[in-house]
Protein backbone atom coordinates (compact mmCIF):
# COMPACT_ATOMS: atom_id res chain seq x y z
CA UNK A 1 0.00 0.00 0.00
CA UNK A 2 1.38 3.20 -1.13
CA UNK A 3 1.94 6.41 1.18
CA UNK A 4 0.08 9.19 1.29
CA UNK A 5 1.96 11.98 -0.59
CA UNK A 6 2.20 14.96 2.27
CA UNK A 7 0.90 18.23 1.75
CA UNK A 8 2.68 20.89 0.68
CA UNK A 9 2.94 23.68 4.23
CA UNK A 10 2.17 27.07 2.46
CA UNK A 11 6.04 27.84 2.49
CA UNK A 12 6.68 24.89 0.41
CA UNK A 13 4.21 25.89 -2.36
CA UNK A 14 5.69 29.55 -2.57
CA UNK A 15 9.11 27.98 -2.50
CA UNK A 16 7.93 25.68 -5.38
CA UNK A 17 5.86 28.92 -7.12
CA UNK A 18 8.38 31.21 -6.80
CA UNK A 19 11.10 29.06 -8.24
CA UNK A 20 9.51 27.96 -10.84
CA UNK A 21 8.06 32.07 -11.80
CA UNK A 22 11.53 33.41 -11.31
CA UNK A 23 13.59 30.73 -12.68
CA UNK A 24 16.08 30.69 -9.72
CA UNK A 25 16.70 27.89 -6.61
CA UNK A 26 17.88 28.21 -3.26
CA UNK A 27 18.73 24.51 -3.52
CA UNK A 28 21.47 23.94 -5.82
CA UNK A 29 20.61 19.63 -5.34
CA UNK A 30 17.53 19.98 -6.43
CA UNK A 31 17.60 18.00 -9.47
CA UNK A 32 13.68 18.84 -10.65
CA UNK A 33 15.11 22.57 -10.78
CA UNK A 34 17.98 22.31 -12.82
CA UNK A 35 18.79 24.95 -15.48
CA UNK A 36 17.15 27.58 -12.73
CA UNK A 37 20.09 30.39 -11.31
CA UNK A 38 21.33 29.16 -8.25
CA UNK A 39 21.46 31.69 -5.38
CA UNK A 40 23.63 30.13 -3.12
CA UNK A 41 24.81 33.96 -1.34
CA UNK A 42 21.19 34.40 -0.43
CA UNK A 43 20.29 30.51 0.83
CA UNK A 44 23.61 30.87 3.17
CA UNK A 45 22.36 34.17 4.57
CA UNK A 46 19.14 32.84 5.44
CA UNK A 47 20.71 29.74 7.04
CA UNK A 48 23.01 31.72 9.16
CA UNK A 49 19.62 33.86 10.29
CA UNK A 50 18.08 31.10 11.08
CA UNK A 51 15.04 31.08 7.90
CA UNK A 52 14.79 28.07 6.12
CA UNK A 53 16.04 28.52 2.53
CA UNK A 54 13.16 28.75 0.73
CA UNK A 55 11.58 31.49 -1.47
CA UNK A 56 8.51 32.85 0.14
CA UNK A 57 6.42 36.21 0.38
CA UNK A 58 9.00 37.15 2.95
CA UNK A 59 11.92 36.60 0.96
CA UNK A 60 10.83 37.02 -2.39
CA UNK A 61 12.24 40.79 -2.75
CA UNK A 62 15.42 39.65 -1.33
CA UNK A 63 16.04 37.02 -3.67
CA UNK A 64 14.58 39.10 -6.60
CA UNK A 65 17.07 41.89 -6.06
CA UNK A 66 19.73 39.22 -5.70
CA UNK A 67 18.73 37.73 -9.36
CA UNK A 68 19.05 41.18 -10.52
CA UNK A 69 22.84 41.89 -9.37
CA UNK A 70 25.33 42.30 -12.18
CA UNK A 71 26.78 39.32 -12.13
CA UNK A 72 23.74 37.23 -12.21
CA UNK A 73 22.62 39.14 -14.63
CA UNK A 74 25.86 38.85 -16.98
CA UNK A 75 25.88 35.13 -16.21
CA UNK A 76 22.42 34.92 -17.39
CA UNK A 77 22.97 36.76 -20.91
CA UNK A 78 19.33 38.30 -20.25
CA UNK A 79 18.38 41.25 -20.30
CA UNK A 80 17.01 43.30 -16.55
CA UNK A 81 13.97 44.16 -18.18
CA UNK A 82 13.49 41.30 -20.50
CA UNK A 83 13.86 38.91 -17.24
CA UNK A 84 10.93 40.74 -15.18
CA UNK A 85 8.67 40.67 -18.36
CA UNK A 86 9.14 37.17 -18.37
CA UNK A 87 8.58 36.54 -14.65
CA UNK A 88 5.74 38.90 -14.95
CA UNK A 89 4.48 36.95 -17.72
CA UNK A 90 4.65 33.59 -16.01
CA UNK A 91 3.32 34.75 -12.34
CA UNK A 92 0.35 36.08 -14.58
CA UNK A 93 -0.44 32.51 -16.30
CA UNK A 94 0.06 30.93 -12.51
CA UNK A 95 -2.81 33.63 -11.61
CA UNK A 96 -4.85 32.72 -14.52
CA UNK A 97 -4.65 28.94 -13.81
CA UNK A 98 -5.99 29.28 -10.29
CA UNK A 99 -8.30 31.62 -11.11
CA UNK A 100 -10.01 28.89 -13.38
CA UNK A 101 -10.37 25.34 -13.35
CA UNK A 102 -7.20 24.11 -12.41
CA UNK A 103 -7.59 26.08 -8.92
CA UNK A 104 -11.92 24.62 -8.13
CA UNK A 105 -10.25 21.65 -6.67
CA UNK A 106 -8.57 23.71 -3.54
CA UNK A 107 -9.94 25.07 -0.76
CA UNK A 108 -11.19 28.89 -1.01
CA UNK A 109 -8.94 29.90 1.41
CA UNK A 110 -6.66 27.59 0.01
CA UNK A 111 -6.62 29.25 -3.56
CA UNK A 112 -6.87 32.85 -2.42
CA UNK A 113 -4.26 33.07 -0.51
CA UNK A 114 -2.14 31.85 -2.97
CA UNK A 115 -3.28 34.14 -5.48
CA UNK A 116 -2.41 37.30 -2.89
CA UNK A 117 1.33 35.95 -2.45
CA UNK A 118 1.13 35.65 -6.36
CA UNK A 119 -0.33 39.34 -6.99
CA UNK A 120 2.43 40.44 -4.56
CA UNK A 121 4.48 39.29 -6.47
CA UNK A 122 3.49 40.70 -9.41
CA UNK A 123 3.14 43.84 -8.22
CA UNK A 124 6.90 43.45 -7.18
CA UNK A 125 7.88 42.78 -10.63
CA UNK A 126 6.26 45.70 -12.22
CA UNK A 127 7.47 48.16 -9.47
CA UNK A 128 11.27 46.79 -10.89
CA UNK A 129 10.02 47.36 -14.27
CA UNK A 130 9.05 51.30 -13.58
CA UNK A 131 12.45 51.47 -12.02
CA UNK A 132 14.87 49.98 -14.80
CA UNK A 133 13.05 52.92 -16.69
CA UNK A 134 13.48 55.91 -14.09
CA UNK A 135 16.51 54.74 -13.18
CA UNK A 136 18.31 52.65 -15.61
CA UNK A 137 21.43 53.28 -14.22
CA UNK A 138 20.61 51.03 -11.09
CA UNK A 139 20.98 48.09 -13.28
CA UNK A 140 23.47 45.58 -15.47
CA UNK A 141 22.94 47.04 -19.21
CA UNK A 142 22.34 43.64 -20.80
CA UNK A 143 19.85 42.96 -23.32
CA UNK A 144 17.26 45.51 -25.09
CA UNK A 145 15.88 48.05 -21.94
CA UNK A 146 12.49 48.62 -21.60
CA UNK A 147 11.52 51.44 -23.31
CA UNK A 148 12.71 49.67 -26.66
CA UNK A 149 10.54 46.56 -25.43
CA UNK A 150 7.73 47.96 -25.16
CA UNK A 151 7.70 50.23 -28.01
CA UNK A 152 8.70 47.36 -29.86
CA UNK A 153 5.28 45.59 -28.66
CA UNK A 154 3.75 48.38 -29.68
CA UNK A 155 4.69 48.83 -32.95
CA UNK A 156 4.26 44.72 -33.83
CA UNK A 157 2.19 44.42 -36.80
CA UNK A 158 -0.55 42.99 -34.87
CA UNK A 159 -0.83 43.65 -31.05
CA UNK A 160 -3.53 41.07 -31.03
CA UNK A 161 -0.58 38.33 -30.37
CA UNK A 162 -0.97 37.28 -26.79
CA UNK A 163 1.96 38.49 -25.88
CA UNK A 164 2.04 42.16 -27.74
CA UNK A 165 -1.25 42.65 -26.77
CA UNK A 166 -0.39 42.09 -22.44
CA UNK A 167 2.41 44.47 -22.73
CA UNK A 168 0.48 47.00 -24.64
CA UNK A 169 -3.00 46.46 -22.13
CA UNK A 170 -2.45 44.94 -19.36
CA UNK A 171 1.57 45.57 -18.43
CA UNK A 172 1.04 49.42 -19.06
CA UNK A 173 -2.19 49.47 -17.14
CA UNK A 174 -0.14 48.36 -14.28
CA UNK A 175 2.66 50.24 -14.52
CA UNK A 176 0.64 53.47 -14.35
CA UNK A 177 -1.28 52.32 -11.05
CA UNK A 178 1.86 51.90 -9.95
CA UNK A 179 3.81 54.67 -11.05
CA UNK A 180 0.84 57.42 -11.32
CA UNK A 181 1.32 58.76 -7.89
CA UNK A 182 5.20 58.13 -7.96
CA UNK A 183 7.03 59.22 -10.74
CA UNK A 184 4.81 58.45 -13.69
CA UNK A 185 6.36 60.93 -16.01
CA UNK A 186 9.68 59.77 -15.10
CA UNK A 187 8.75 56.05 -16.16
CA UNK A 188 7.09 57.69 -19.48
CA UNK A 189 9.91 59.45 -20.35
CA UNK A 190 12.44 57.03 -22.20
CA UNK A 191 8.92 55.29 -23.74
CA UNK A 192 8.18 58.20 -25.69
CA UNK A 193 12.10 59.15 -26.37
CA UNK A 194 11.95 55.57 -28.15
CA UNK A 195 9.13 56.60 -29.66
CA UNK A 196 10.50 59.56 -30.98
CA UNK A 197 13.94 58.57 -31.76
CA UNK A 198 12.56 55.58 -34.68
CA UNK A 199 10.16 58.67 -35.85
CA UNK A 200 13.38 60.91 -36.34
CA UNK A 201 14.91 57.78 -38.63
CA UNK A 202 15.13 58.40 -42.23
CA UNK A 203 12.78 55.59 -42.86
CA UNK A 204 10.05 56.89 -40.87
CA UNK A 205 9.90 60.73 -41.53
CA UNK A 206 8.42 60.35 -45.19
CA UNK A 207 4.70 60.88 -45.61
CA UNK A 208 5.18 58.04 -48.42
CA UNK A 209 5.73 55.41 -46.24
CA UNK A 210 3.88 53.68 -43.87
CA UNK A 211 6.01 53.74 -40.86
CA UNK A 212 4.83 57.10 -40.21
CA UNK A 213 1.81 56.02 -39.34
CA UNK A 214 2.78 53.13 -36.71
CA UNK A 215 4.02 55.69 -35.05
CA UNK A 216 1.71 58.14 -34.16
CA UNK A 217 -0.98 55.14 -33.67
CA UNK A 218 1.21 53.90 -31.07
CA UNK A 219 1.46 57.77 -29.21
CA UNK A 220 -2.24 57.32 -29.66
CA UNK A 221 -2.55 54.13 -27.27
CA UNK A 222 -0.17 55.39 -24.71
CA UNK A 223 -2.12 59.14 -24.88
CA UNK A 224 -5.42 57.33 -24.90
CA UNK A 225 -4.53 56.28 -21.30
CA UNK A 226 -5.60 59.37 -19.11
CA UNK A 227 -3.02 59.64 -16.63
CA UNK A 228 0.10 58.99 -19.67
CA UNK A 229 -2.04 62.41 -21.26
CA UNK A 230 -1.88 64.02 -17.92
CA UNK A 231 1.84 62.99 -17.55
CA UNK A 232 3.02 63.67 -20.77
CA UNK A 233 3.19 67.03 -20.46
CA UNK A 234 5.60 66.51 -16.91
CA UNK A 235 8.05 64.94 -18.03
CA UNK A 236 11.73 66.79 -18.50
CA UNK A 237 11.79 66.57 -22.51
CA UNK A 238 8.38 67.95 -23.12
CA UNK A 239 9.39 71.84 -23.13
CA UNK A 240 12.75 71.00 -22.19
CA UNK A 241 14.16 75.49 -21.60
CA UNK A 242 17.71 74.23 -23.47
CA UNK A 243 15.32 74.14 -26.67
CA UNK A 244 14.35 77.17 -28.71
CA UNK A 245 14.13 77.96 -31.95
CA UNK A 246 14.42 74.73 -34.85
CA UNK A 247 15.30 72.31 -31.16
CA UNK A 248 11.44 73.01 -30.69
CA UNK A 249 11.11 70.70 -33.80
CA UNK A 250 13.81 68.14 -33.10
CA UNK A 251 14.77 68.32 -29.48
CA UNK A 252 10.74 67.89 -27.88
CA UNK A 253 8.88 65.39 -26.93
CA UNK A 254 5.54 66.59 -28.96
CA UNK A 255 7.83 68.71 -31.46
CA UNK A 256 8.95 65.62 -32.97
CA UNK A 257 5.76 64.49 -34.09
CA UNK A 258 4.87 67.81 -34.98
CA UNK A 259 7.42 67.91 -37.74
CA UNK A 260 6.09 64.89 -39.91
CA UNK A 261 5.97 67.07 -42.85
CA UNK A 262 4.35 66.62 -46.73
CA UNK A 263 6.07 69.85 -47.63
CA UNK A 264 8.74 68.88 -50.62
CA UNK A 265 11.03 71.43 -48.22
CA UNK A 266 11.12 68.43 -45.68
CA UNK A 267 10.63 65.60 -47.70
CA UNK A 268 12.51 65.65 -51.42
CA UNK A 269 11.07 62.01 -52.43
CA UNK A 270 7.28 63.65 -52.39
CA UNK A 271 8.39 66.12 -55.11
CA UNK A 272 9.93 63.18 -57.00
CA UNK A 273 6.85 60.92 -56.58
CA UNK A 274 3.98 63.26 -57.44
CA UNK A 275 5.72 65.80 -59.69
CA UNK A 276 8.75 64.47 -61.37
CA UNK A 277 6.74 63.28 -64.30
CA UNK A 278 3.72 65.78 -63.88
CA UNK A 279 3.60 67.66 -67.57
CA UNK A 280 3.22 63.62 -68.81
CA UNK A 281 0.45 62.42 -66.20
CA UNK A 282 -3.46 63.37 -67.55
CA UNK A 283 -5.47 65.68 -65.16
CA UNK A 284 -7.20 63.15 -63.65
CA UNK A 285 -3.72 60.92 -63.02
CA UNK A 286 -2.81 64.48 -61.32
CA UNK A 287 -6.00 64.80 -59.00
CA UNK A 288 -6.04 61.95 -57.86
CA UNK A 289 -2.06 62.01 -56.84
CA UNK A 290 -3.35 64.91 -54.84
CA UNK A 291 -6.10 63.26 -53.31
CA UNK A 292 -4.02 60.72 -52.07
CA UNK A 293 -1.39 63.50 -50.52
CA UNK A 294 -4.31 65.36 -48.99
CA UNK A 295 -5.62 62.13 -47.40
CA UNK A 296 -2.37 61.33 -45.71
CA UNK A 297 -2.22 64.87 -44.65
CA UNK A 298 -5.49 64.60 -43.15
CA UNK A 299 -4.56 61.59 -41.21
CA UNK A 300 -1.44 63.18 -39.98
CA UNK A 301 -3.43 65.55 -38.23
CA UNK A 302 -6.22 64.08 -36.88
CA UNK A 303 -3.75 61.83 -35.49
CA UNK A 304 -1.91 65.09 -34.18
CA UNK A 305 -5.39 66.66 -32.88
CA UNK A 306 -6.45 63.81 -31.12
CA UNK A 307 -2.82 63.67 -29.26
CA UNK A 308 -3.22 66.82 -28.32
CA UNK A 309 -6.80 67.09 -27.73
CA UNK A 310 -6.25 64.41 -25.23
CA UNK A 311 -3.63 66.45 -23.22
CA UNK A 312 -5.58 69.62 -23.01
CA UNK A 313 -8.48 67.58 -21.30
CA UNK A 314 -6.02 65.71 -19.03
CA UNK A 315 -6.41 69.07 -16.58
CA UNK A 316 -6.34 72.49 -16.66
CA UNK A 317 -2.19 72.48 -15.68
CA UNK A 318 -1.68 70.29 -18.27
CA UNK A 319 -3.87 72.39 -20.98
CA UNK A 320 -1.62 75.65 -19.67
CA UNK A 321 1.85 73.60 -20.48
CA UNK A 322 0.80 72.99 -23.93
CA UNK A 323 -0.64 76.55 -23.86
CA UNK A 324 2.85 77.58 -22.97
CA UNK A 325 4.78 74.93 -25.18
CA UNK A 326 2.76 76.71 -28.18
CA UNK A 327 3.77 80.22 -27.01
CA UNK A 328 7.44 79.47 -26.59
CA UNK A 329 7.79 78.05 -30.42
CA UNK A 330 5.36 80.77 -31.66
CA UNK A 331 8.03 83.64 -29.57
CA UNK A 332 11.14 81.38 -30.66
CA UNK A 333 10.39 81.12 -34.15
CA UNK A 334 9.33 84.36 -35.00
CA UNK A 335 12.10 84.70 -37.88
CA UNK A 336 9.76 82.72 -39.54
CA UNK A 337 8.34 85.49 -41.13
CA UNK A 338 11.46 87.18 -42.44
CA UNK A 339 12.46 87.76 -45.86
CA UNK A 340 15.59 85.49 -45.89
CA UNK A 341 14.64 83.68 -42.75
CA UNK A 342 17.55 80.64 -42.08
CA UNK A 343 15.85 77.42 -42.29
CA UNK A 344 17.75 75.14 -39.69
CA UNK A 345 17.28 78.27 -36.98
CA UNK A 346 13.69 77.86 -37.07
CA UNK A 347 10.92 75.12 -37.32
CA UNK A 348 9.66 73.94 -40.72
CA UNK A 349 6.60 74.59 -43.05
CA UNK A 350 5.01 71.10 -41.90
CA UNK A 351 5.25 71.93 -38.09
CA UNK A 352 3.97 75.00 -38.29
CA UNK A 353 1.16 73.46 -40.81
CA UNK A 354 0.20 71.19 -38.29
CA UNK A 355 0.59 72.75 -34.99
CA UNK A 356 -1.59 75.89 -37.00
CA UNK A 357 -4.15 72.64 -38.00
CA UNK A 358 -4.24 71.35 -34.27
CA UNK A 359 -4.95 75.00 -32.53
CA UNK A 360 -7.55 75.60 -35.40
CA UNK A 361 -9.36 71.98 -34.47
CA UNK A 362 -9.36 73.06 -30.67
CA UNK A 363 -10.63 76.37 -30.76
CA UNK A 364 -13.19 75.19 -32.90
CA UNK A 365 -15.75 75.36 -29.76
CA UNK A 366 -15.22 78.73 -29.68
CA UNK A 367 -14.68 80.04 -33.00
CA UNK A 368 -18.12 78.33 -33.98
CA UNK A 369 -20.08 79.71 -31.21
CA UNK A 370 -21.58 82.87 -32.49
CA UNK A 371 -22.88 84.05 -29.36
CA UNK A 372 -19.55 83.64 -27.47
CA UNK A 373 -21.50 81.74 -24.37
CA UNK A 374 -18.14 79.47 -24.21
CA UNK A 375 -16.05 82.37 -23.40
CA UNK A 376 -18.28 84.19 -21.35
Amino acid sequence: MSTPKAEKTPEQWQDDALSSILSVTLDGSNTKRQGRRCLTVVANELREEGMSALITKTTMERVLVARLEPDEVSASGIGVFDYLLGSWRAVRTVIENLSGAKGKALDASVRESRIGVLRDMQALLVSYMGLTLQVPDMFARVGRPGQRIIIDALLAESVENDSNKAVVSELLAELIKRFAEDGLPEVLTPIISELGLRSLARSNRSLLQPGFRKLLEALEVLTAYGEIAQAFVHMATFDPEECSGRRMQTGTALGIFLGFSAFPSSDEAIVQTYYADAPERSPLDCEALHAGLRNTVQFLQSALFQICDRLVRAGAEERAKLTSFTLRVLATNARRSGMQADATKVVDDGFADNLASVWLRLSEPFTNDAQLRRIA
